[in-house]
């Protein structure tokens, strides 16, 4: 379940005009699905809004980048990874590329030891 003011921070306020014509369109298709419960309702994705969250990746990793805002994905490592992408992707030709590699074998490895497993370069 996502919370605005958990999301956007407590002063962000969503207009009923904004926030219920965007839930019914995206019932229309079939993205979310809505359950009553004590006079409220729930919202959750279907398999269709999982779908398209996926193919929006880079683009909800933006959109977290511009506004602080975390979508999801509290299982996954890929949401990270496409944040990662979307903040360095900006520097692309601009930074040395062997410096970027030897960093990036680095932060892998270290990821990498989080699991108690050997790293990929401990079994080559």
């Amino acid at each position: 379940m996502i919370d605005l003011a958990r999301l956007f921070g407590a002063h962000y306020r969503p207009s009923p005009g904004s926030v219920y014509p965007a839930i019914e369109a995206l019932q229309a298709e079939g993205l979310i699905d809505g359950q009553a419960h004590d006079g409220k309702t729930t919202y959750r994705t279907t398999a269709a809004g999982d779908e398209a969250l996926e193919a929006r990746r880079d683009a909800l990793a933006a959109l977290e980048l511009r506004t602080g805002a975390r979508f999801g994905g509290a299982d996954s490592i890929e949401p990270l990874l496409a944040r990662f992408k979307a903040q360095l992707a900006p520097l692309s030709g601009r930074v040395d590329l062997q410096a970027v590699a030897a960093i990036l074998e680095r932060a892998a490895a270290d990821i990498e030891s989080l699991n108690g497993l050997p790293t990929t370069k401990e079994t080559d």
